[in-house]
């Protein structure tokens, strides 16, 4: 009956071990500005059975009249191809910006994501990609 319940006990333990390595659903980075402008992420988009949605989100020195500001793109997949595309920042609404929602990548792997953008007063740029299981 001992010897019974120490192998319910490892087992349970095993399990709660590996579940508590999994990734989190929802990771979150941050880049200050160096003066150049540029903020650079790592994302990894290489679940198949997953979409993604990424935000953005600003730390401000104070805030911007307009509150807003144009900001250049660029993702690079795995494999290295480069896709790109200019946006509006808009943080009137928001302190969190969506940028893309339920998004299913092309290649699956780890992304580079990189942004170009200035705007008085902007200290950094940070990115959150939240996973969402089961939804492809």
């Amino acid at each position: 009956m001992l010897r019974r319940a120490s192998i319910f006990f490892l087992g349970m333990l095993l399990l709660w071990g590996a579940a508590s390595c999994t990734r989190p659903d929802t990771t979150e980075q941050f880049a200050f500005d160096d003066g150049s402008g540029q903020f650079a992420f790592e994302v990894d988009l290489g679940d198949s059975l997953c979409t993604y949605d990424l935000s953005f989100y600003t730390r401000m020195e104070s805030r911007l009249s307009p509150p807003g500001f144009p900001m250049r793109v660029y993702l690079t997949s795995p494999s290295g191809t480069v896709y790109s595309e200019t946006l509006f920042y808009d943080a009137s609404a928001s302190l969190v910006v969506p940028y893309r929602a339920d998004l299913k990548p092309v290649e699956y792997g780890l992304w580079q994501l990189s942004v170009r953008a200035r705007a008085e007063g902007l200290k950094g740029m940070g990115l959150i990609c939240r996973k969402k299981d089961g939804t492809r």
